[in-house]
């Protein structure tokens, strides 16, 4: 999958702060990117439902909406605070950080 870009929002959580960046991934530096790459590719994304949320509401949990650009297709998934797979735990924790960054940045 040769993903152009990314883009991360989590929303919710205890003090109900928005956090949002959009990545143009070939502005990353490589092993991001691969790191990307590779994780997208190991959950499939282009495959994934568009909700990946259980239905026990957790108080004061974040809500994840992730859209992928690729070509000429997108999707977008929205997933909540603990996610059951292990690359989307992944995946969530390695864009927390790139958005962070972002913004501190600007």
């Amino acid at each position: 999958m040769d993903v152009e870009r990314i883009k991360f929002e989590r929303t919710g959580g205890f003090a109900g702060i928005r956090l949002a960046a959009d990545f143009d991934v070939s502005d990353l530096p490589d092993d991001l990117s691969q790191t990307l790459r590779e994780l997208l590719n190991a959950l499939d994304f282009p495959e994934l439902p568009a909700r990946l949320t259980n239905s026990e509401s957790v108080p004061d949990s974040f809500t994840y909406v992730i859209t992928v650009e690729a070509g000429k297709w997108h999707h977008t998934v929205i997933t909540g605070d603990a996610p059951e797979n292990e690359n989307m735990q992944e995946l969530l924790e390695l864009l927390n950080r790139l958005a962070r960054k972002k913004i501190k940045k600007h």
